[in-house]
């Protein structure tokens, strides 16, 4: 079946893509409004599109009403974030997260969630995630419709002490979304390369 996409509603198009585009990873955004307020937040719209520079890619929709959601207002603020990778162990924090609070509310304080500071300059990272990068704004774009595209720079990255290994053949235990559901990979396949 061929499907033209100038013919589908915005529904739909999500729709494809979320069950066909699997596992997308999942970023748990940080950050932080003008007044002080933590924001928390997952996207699953999320990917790397450099590796030099590290620069992610991350795809905002609206609230309900059309606003801006409040990750987006903060970065355009404030241009930091903390893109921390979630485990199964915090994914109900993490569903907690993705309802949506009016704008200086936290998500964090409103479901208990646990935030530590590890970097003076940047939002605070989960409490208990093994991998957070900590990321400036570089840009946003928008293709037309109500969604934004926004690239965040990495310029640092945190990984917990009990994971990471000197020659960086870790894996840390992520998920991913599949259609509406949760992944977690359970079995490396080594293609034994030529």
């Amino acid at each position: 079946m061929l499907i033209d996409f100038a013919h589908q509603g915005a529904l739909t198009k999500y729709r494809i893509l979320s069950n066909t585009i699997t596992p997308r990873p999942i970023a748990w955004i940080s950050t932080i409004s003008q007044s002080g307020t933590s924001n928390l937040a997952p996207f699953s719209f999320f990917s790397v599109v450099s590796s030099n520079p590290v620069v992610f890619s991350l795809c905002i929709g609206t609230k309900s009403n059309g606003e801006h959601k409040d990750t987006l207002r903060n970065l355009l603020d404030t241009k930091k974030a903390t893109i921390n990778l979630i485990m199964v162990d915090l994914l109900p924090q993490l569903e907690q997260s993705s309802q949506e609070l009016p704008y200086e509310r936290s998500e964090a304080s409103v479901f208990d969630i646990g935030l530590q500071a590890v970097h003076p300059q940047y939002p605070p990272i989960v409490q208990d995630v093994k991998v957070a990068y900590f990321c400036d704004l570089v840009e946003t774009k928008s293709f037309g419709g109500s969604d934004i595209s926004v690239f965040l720079e990495a310029k640092e990255c945190f990984i917990d002490d009990m994971i990471y290994r000197e020659d960086l053949r870790f894996l840390p235990p992520h998920l991913g979304r599949v259609g509406k559901y949760y992944l977690q990979a359970s079995e490396l396949i080594d293609p034994k390369k030529p």
